[in-house]
């Protein structure tokens, strides 16, 4: 998770540099994405991530340096566009030799996907699970429907997360010790979809009910549909102001409890304190060589997108 953070907030520097003008942030998803993929066996299940799955890349095996290669290389992509009058992107993560898929424009259709690559599966009776992501704003597309209806009609080995922001209903002290509401309208589900509802910023509950629901998937009982409640945040960063890049404006986001009750480092760490195996040290270690590294792989990856050109 500390390594999504950092990988994450230097994708917003590069934003706040001028290198790209898009962030698909991850920060505040980190235990609803690491939780989950840290149960994916990677190479022999399939992993349909969508664009905020940073953590997801990450955990399955993509390194930094091939992070901010993709989002350098997506905003090559985005300055030609633009000539045809497109909009910005999002992120389209794919990485083929770990079976992960690449995303599509559209923010339901992966889960159609993976539908059809759990149907494949299951014909060749190859024990593998597929598991497919999306936000919140997938549930209202007619390819979310479509998927959830094949998958249960054919008891597909398929585990479908859906990434809930609830930042506006957590950023109030009133859900501090409980879920807020499904995103989920009534009869949404059909009959043969397991579901269960996770606090996405407890990575221990995620990393509990992902594998349950993988070895149901892989026992053959059928697809699983996990609702993680998750809330979102932003660094302090330096912005641009206007379309002057040299002219920068100082953003802090607002401070709320939501901010600190429900990050999912903090939260991690409050675990690992409880359990009395918290080292101070140890921590500062960890972070000192990992923003070492992820900083090398910046440069790195600046110093080829540059010389590419």
């Amino acid at each position: 998770m500390l390594l999504t953070r950092i990988v994450d907030d230097c994708a917003w520097r590069l934003y706040a540099q001028g290198y790209i003008d898009f962030v698909t942030s991850s920060r505040g998803h980190e235990a609803a994405q690491v939780g989950s993929a840290i149960c994916i066996e990677v190479g022999q299940d399939f992993t349909l991530p969508y664009y905020r799955d940073l953590g997801v890349v990450l955990t399955i095996g993509m390194t930094p340096y091939e992070v901010f290669r993709t989002c350098l290389h997506s905003q090559r992509q985005q300055q030609a566009e633009k000539k045809r009058g497109a909009g910005p992107s999002f992120q389209h993560w794919g990485y083929q030799k770990h079976n992960t898929i690449t995303g599509p424009a559209p923010v339901a259709t992966q889960l159609l996907h993976a539908a059809g690559i759990a149907f494949a599966s299951k014909l060749r009776k190859a024990t593998v699970a597929t598991i497919a992501y999306c936000g919140d704003d997938a549930i209202k597309e007619p390819d979310f429907a479509e998927g959830m209806r094949f998958a249960a009609q054919h008891a597909l080995p398929v585990v479908f997360i859906c990434e809930q922001d609830c930042t506006q209903i957590w950023g109030t002290d009133n859900f501090a010790t409980s879920l807020p509401p499904s995103c989920l309208p009534k009869d949404a589900l059909p009959a043969g979809i397991a579901y269960q509802r996770i606090d996405g910023t407890d990575i221990v509950a995620v990393y509990t009910a992902m594998r349950q629901a993988i070895q149901y998937a892989r026992e053959g009982h059928g697809p699983t549909f996990l609702e993680m409640a998750i809330t979102r945040s932003q660094p302090a960063v330096l912005l641009p102001y206007g379309r002057d890049l040299s002219n920068v404006v100082q953003y802090a986001p607002p401070q709320s409890n939501a901010g600190k009750l429900f990050d999912p480092l903090v939260r991690c760490q409050h675990i690992l304190q409880e359990q009395g195996i918290w080292d101070e040290e140890w921590a500062a270690q960890l972070s000192t060589r990992m923003m070492t590294e992820v900083e090398r792989a910046l440069q790195n990856a600046l110093r080829d997108t540059l010389q590419s050109k």
